[in-house]
């Protein structure tokens, strides 16, 4: 089906989005077809985030998983990435300086049709609600928040609302019947996304260590977007801990009692809580808007069409 639009439609450029590298050689054949150029768009470094949170060991396929990713790359006349420091990673994989280009992701979140009420229907009251939102795997680091949660028991006026799915969600469940102060429900619709957001006094981003600058969460920037500060589990260095650097509190990954002391922070400190809600506002605007970004996209695309040393990988 690829090879025959791209052969049908001719482009000057074939655009494949990773994950899934599996996508990118076909890209190749669809470009080669339609004497196109390439763009590779790294969302993701999936063989890396496979092979440092164990859920590929070392052996055939690791080598087989670095192979397909060092092919890909060498193939791509442009990739992008969301965020400097896949970029530098990219740079550390090899890619020239010149064939690397930054594309954010912005925040998409829709309007939602009627606004509902999630603190009356999760009988949520007044309590101070710390969220997280989004997968439950082991990249995210998300039983760290149930640690935290056992720390903070003794809080009344804290509850932590976990909202996902994922490899990690019945372990969640278990550990969670016993703790009055966490709230488990599925992911909801996008319709009901800002809702949901905004329901939050603080949003939660747990991330494992070995998952550092492997992918920028893109959950992030809605995170952002709806003016709440944000706990983030990211060392010092890393493209997390500069994104979310004073408009809102990173601690060291897998350290539970640091998390559960941010949170208490902010929810005793609501003047913190707003000065950081603000500047995570006025961020999302600097770094994440959608006209901005398309505008820098369209340009390079122009470029890249334009290129004639381009297409011959």
């Amino acid at each position: 089906m690829a090879l025959s639009r791209a052969l049908r439609h001719r482009p000057e450029v074939v655009i494949c989005i990773a994950p899934s590298l599996l996508s990118g050689p076909l890209a190749w054949l669809a470009a080669r077809a339609a004497r196109a150029r390439r763009w590779l768009h790294v969302q993701d470094f999936e063989a890396d985030a496979a092979l440092s949170t164990g859920l590929v060991g070392p052996g055939p396929l690791a080598r087989l998983l670095r192979g397909l990713e060092a092919w890909v790359l060498r193939r791509a006349d442009r990739i992008s990435t969301i965020g400097p420091a896949m970029a530098s990673r990219l740079h550390n994989k090899g890619v020239p300086a010149e064939r690397i280009v930054e594309v954010r992701n912005w925040a998409t979140a829709p309007e939602p049709e009627a606004r509902g009420d999630y603190r009356r229907e999760w009988g949520l009251g007044e309590r101070t609600v710390a969220l997280y939102s989004g997968s439950l795997g082991r990249k995210q680091g998300a039983s760290l928040l149930l640690e935290a949660a056992e720390r903070l028991r003794g809080r009344e006026d804290l509850v932590l609302v976990i909202c996902g799915e994922g490899p990690e969600l019945s372990e969640l469940q278990a550990r969670a019947a016993g703790l009055s102060n966490v709230r488990i429900r599925p992911l909801q619709p996008a319709s009901r996304l800002m809702e949901l957001l905004e329901t939050a006094d603080i949003h939660l981003l747990p991330q494992v260590d070995a998952a550092a600058d492997l992918v920028l969460p893109s959950k992030l920037t809605n995170m952002l977007a709806s003016g709440r500060p944000v706990i983030a589990t990211a060392a010092c260095g890393t493209g997390l801990f500069d994104e979310i650097e004073d408009c809102g509190i990173a601690v060291a990954p897998g350290d539970a009692a640091a998390l559960a002391d941010a949170i208490t922070r902010l929810a005793d400190d609501p003047a913190l809580a707003a000065k950081l809600g603000k500047a995570a506002a006025a961020r999302a605007d600097q770094r994440w808007s959608r006209d901005a970004i398309l505008l820098e996209f369209e340009g390079e695309l122009l470029r890249l069409g334009a290129d004639p040393k381009a297409g011959r990988r």
